[in-house]
C-alpha cells in the first residue's frame, strides 16, 4: 500500500463530506441541539452551585466540623451532549459511511477508479480515513463549542475536568466509529446506497431500541421471579397516623435462621443469572457501553455518594474529608470490559468491510 495515494483518496473523501449538504445539515442539527443542551446544563450547574453555597453556609452556621457537602462538577453539563451523541451523533456517523462504496457501484466509477494505478486496499483505507476524519471533526466541534460556552459563562474547568472532557471526547469518537464502520461494511455489501442505508438504520434501531427491550425480557425470563424475604413485618396505621409494626407470626429464631439461609441462596442464584444475561446484553449494545463509560467520566463520585457517604445535618449528603474522592480513571478501571468492546468493535467491523471490499467483483 502506498501511503501517499491512500492519503490523496482520504483528502478527497474528507473534502466531499465537508461540501455535502447532507453532512452539513445533520452536523448543524447536532451542534444546535448540543448548544441547547449545554445552555440548559449550565443553568442547572449555576443552580446547583448556588444550592451548594447555601449548604456550606448552613453547615458553618451550625458549628459542625469535619463534614462538607459535595461541590457540583461542571462535567454534569456534558450529560446532555452524551444523550445527543447516542442518537443524532450515530445518525451522523451512518450518513458519513453508508454510501462510501455503494455510491461508487451505482455510478459505475469503482471499476474506473481501480483501473488507475491504485490498489484496492488504498481505496478502502483512504475512504475509511476520510470518513473517520469527518466524524472526528463533528465531535471536535461539539467539544470546542461546549468549552466556548463555558468560558462565556465564566466557568473555567480545572485540569482534572479538562482531562475528563478530553476522555469524554475520545470515548464519543470510538462510539461513533462503531456506526461509521457498520455503515461502511454494509455499503460494501449492498448493491446500492438505498439498500445500505436501510440495512444500517435497521441494525441501528435493533441495537439502540429493540435489543435493550429484548434484554430486559430475557433477563426476567432467565432469572425467574425474584425470591421474597422469609419474614415480612406487617405495618398498620394508628389513629394518630403513626405506622406501627406488628408481628404476624410467633417468633421462631431457628426456623427464621434456616429460612434466611434458603432465601440468601436463592437470591444469590437469581442475581447471578441476572448479571450473566445483563453482561451479554451490554456486550451487544454499543449504546449501553457508551452510556456506562461516559457516566463514569462525567460523575465518578456517584457510587461513592450513594453507597459510602453518610447524611450530614439538614439532610445534606456529605463526604468524609479524610477520604480522597476517586479520580474518574479509577472508576474507568472497573469498566475495562466496556472499554475493550468500544475499542474492538470498530476494528472488527472495519476488518469486515476491508475483507469484503478486497473480494468485491467490480465487473
Amino acid at each position: 500500500m502506498n501511503v501517499s495515494r491512500c492519503m490523496i483518496i482520504a483528502q478527497k473523501e474528507f473534502a466531499d463530506h465537508l461540501t455535502s449538504k447532507r453532512f452539513f445539515v445533520i452536523l448543524a442539527l447536532f451542534l444546535i441541539i448540543s448548544v441547547i443542551g449545554i445552555s440548559q446544563g449550565i443553568g442547572e450547574y449555576d443552580r446547583d452551585l448556588a444550592a451548594y453555597q447555601e449548604k456550606i453556609a448552613a453547615v458553618e452556621s451550625s458549628g459542625v466540623t469535619g463534614w462538607m457537602p459535595d461541590r457540583p462538577s461542571v462535567l454534569s453539563v456534558y450529560s446532555s451532549i452524551s444523550d445527543q451523541i447516542v442518537i443524532i451523533g450515530a445518525v451522523l456517523a451512518i450518513a458519513v459511511g453508508f454510501d462510501l462504496v455503494s455510491k461508487e457501484k451505482e455510478t459505475k466509477t469503482l471499476k474506473t477508479l481501480l483501473s488507475h494505478p491504485v490498489y484496492r486496499d488504498e481505496v478502502i483505507n483512504g475512504k475509511a480515513i476520510g470518513g473517520g476524519a469527518a466524524v472526528v471533526l463533528a465531535i471536535g466541534l461539539a467539544i470546542l463549542v461546549s468549552l466556548a460556552m463555558l468560558l462565556i459563562a465564566s466557568i473555567i474547568p480545572t485540569i482534572n475536568e479538562f482531562s475528563a472532557i478530553a476522555t469524554f471526547g475520545a470515548v464519543s469518537i470510538l462510539f461513533l466509529l462503531i456506526y461509521f464502520s457498520l455503515a461502511l461494511t454494509l455499503s460494501t455489501l449492498a448493491r446500492d446506497s438505498g439498500s445500505a442505508l436501510i440495512a444500517t438504520l435497521v441494525v441501528f434501531i435493533i441495537l439502540s431500541s429493540l435489543l435493550p427491550l429484548a434484554g430486559e425480557i430475557a433477563i426476567d425470563t432467565w432469572a425467574g421471579e425474584r425470591p421474597d424475604p422469609p419474614y415480612v413485618q406487617k405495618i398498620i396505621m394508628s389513629e394518630s397516623g403513626a405506622m406501627i409494626p406488628v408481628d404476624t407470626d410467633e417468633q421462631d429464631p431457628q426456623g427464621e435462621k434456616e429460612a434466611m439461609k434458603t432465601y440468601e441462596a436463592e437470591a444469590k442464584v437469581y442475581y447471578e443469572k441476572k448479571a450473566a444475561v445483563t453482561a451479554i446484553v451490554e456486550a451487544a449494545s454499543p449504546q449501553t457501553n457508551y452510556k456506562k463509560i461516559t457516566e463514569a467520566v462525567i460523575d465518578p463520585y456517584r457510587v461513592v455518594k450513594t453507597q459510602n457517604s453518610p447524611q450530614g445535618p439538614f439532610g445534606i449528603t456529605v463526604t468524609d474529608p479524610d477520604t480522597t474522592p476517586p479520580h474518574f480513571t479509577d472508576v474507568l478501571a472497573g469498566l475495562w470490559g466496556n472499554i475493550a468492546l468500544l475499542l474492538v468493535l470498530p476494528g472488527v467491523l472495519y476488518l469486515t468491510a476491508y475483507l469484503c471490499f478486497m473480494r468485491t467483483d467490480v465487473r
